[in-house]
């Protein structure tokens, strides 16, 4: 993000700062280096988490934002508007008013009416959850209300970060959303619903299950398997969204109704007219298309791994596991690492490239360093040697000269050559049986 106009970075408050979105943001624009406080009841996490992140805590909202540039309202849906009607009245003037909510229509309103006329005020919709990583690629949503300075500074940071930056008003922003989440999220939890009423074994039906089959029971156990309180809002905080649910549950019922008939005429209307509203069925085909081949490829190469050694990446945590794979089932990976078997879960990790996997062996494993004196003709290209030497074993992290010698040890027409090698301290009776392989089989020889 771009400085001030007399050079430093903003200052920031976020209230609610030591919890999901709150803290996502309040971490990530401490360790840009914009001095952030975060606020908050609860003291014990608020000091835990500024300890954390490298922010301050203040336990009272109204005083952390008395000298904020930005901002920031990040509480539960049921709690904005009545943490707004508390903090707003306290921004300081020229500085920007902004919510992370998910509902626009009622926050935007209250930060209008409640912050003073000197402050600028922004509705933002985060369309992500805190777990990713980053905002790379990440949708985010702004509502602007009033100002001109704060919207595009804002906008310059997503966009730097490489967010997919979208404009809208607050009505708009919940009548689309009304679908988007609302109908998304209660569609889903009322599959989950209908399976736990009617008493199926959803594990036992995996084993009888198509891709497309396994794919909507993720999708379906990572909105239940998540905060209920934070879905019950936007379900009901949102105004449009009654009106979605109505023509979904009319929609559904005619449906029905085609399947209670046997009218196939009727249900293959439906399904037609479902299909022409569709933008892109093409891209549908393929986005889908991508994710089940994704999850089938990830499970041969694992299978097609065992005996070897590889690194995993848990999705969440950030743990990293590396070993050799022993056996792989659909849902389960063992490694073993020093004679130590790990069984993990395949659906929360993901597998890091070569390049990943080297540097983390450099840092699980350890170092060490080893000498080779090799006598050569004196024609070789010593340089041209070090830089194969280093593709030549997955533990030789480096290769360089350290030294070369002519004189009457080597003989005529040839010189000795002190390679120094850097190799990661597993395995390294083998890399070194590997190094002497190459060595003799270019006719080099012990100096």
């Amino acid at each position: 993000m771009a400085k001030t106009t007399a050079g430093q970075k903003p200052r920031i408050a976020v209230i609610g700062g030591y919890g999901g979105m709150g803290r996502f943001f309040a971490s990530l624009f401490a360790g840009e280096g914009f001095p952030v406080v975060i606020s908050g009841p609860n003291e014990l996490s608020g000091r835990e988490t500024a300890k954390k992140i490298g922010a301050e805590y203040v336990k009272d909202n109204a005083l952390a934002v008395k000298d904020a540039d930005i901002v920031i309202i990040s509480v539960p849906i049921n709690a904005t508007l009545d943490v707004i009607k508390e903090v707003a009245p306290h921004v300081m003037a020229g500085s920007l008013l902004m919510d992370l909510t998910s509902v626009k229509e009622k926050p935007c309103e209250y930060m209008n009416k409640y912050a003073p006329k000197d402050v600028e005020v922004l509705g933002t919709h985060p369309v992500f959850g805190h777990r990713v990583g980053g905002l790379e690629g990440q949708v985010f949503v702004l509502t602007p209300v009033r100002g001109k300075k704060w919207a595009p500074y804002v906008r310059e940071f997503l966009e730097e970060h490489k967010a997919r930056v979208y404009e809208s008003t607050p009505k708009e922003h919940d009548r689309v959303m009304a679908v988007v989440q609302g109908l998304t999220h209660f569609n889903y939890i009322s599959v989950g619903k209908t399976l736990e009423n009617l008493d199926f074994d959803i594990k036992e039906s995996r084993k009888y299950s198509s891709p497309i089959y396994d794919l909507m029971l993720d999708m379906i156990g990572r909105i239940v398997g998540q905060n209920p309180e934070l879905y019950a809002s936007i379900q009901m905080q949102n105004p449009q969204v009654t009106k979605v649910h109505k023509v979904f549950l009319e929609t559904a019922s005619e449906l029905a109704d085609a399947v209670k008939k046997k009218d196939e005429a009727r249900f293959i209307k439906m399904m037609k007219d479902a299909a022409s509203n569709f933008d892109d069925l093409e891209r549908a085909m393929g986005r889908s298309d991508k994710a089940i081949h994704s999850l089938v490829s990830e499970l041969e190469f694992l299978k097609n791994s065992i005996g070897k050694e590889i690194c995993l990446r848990h999705i969440y945590s950030g743990a990293r596991h590396i070993g050799i794979v022993r056996s792989v089932t659909p849902d389960t990976v063992v490694l073993e690492t020093g004679g130590k078997k790990s069984q993990l879960k395949i659906s929360n990790l993901e597998v890091l490239k070569e390049e990943e996997k080297a540097l983390f062996k450099k840092e699980f494993y350890g170092t060490l360093e080893r000498d080779y004196s090799i006598v050569l003709s004196d024609e070789t290209d010593e340089a041209y040697l070090a830089s194969l030497l280093k593709r030549l074993d997955d533990n030789i992290v480096s290769a360089r000269i350290k030294d070369i010698y002519r004189g009457k040890q080597t003989g005529t027409g040839k010189k000795s050559v002190c390679f120094s090698f850097t190799l990661v301290d597993s395995g390294v009776k083998t890399t070194e049986e590997n190094i002497q392989k190459f060595f003799n089989g270019i006719g080099g020889h012990p100096r």
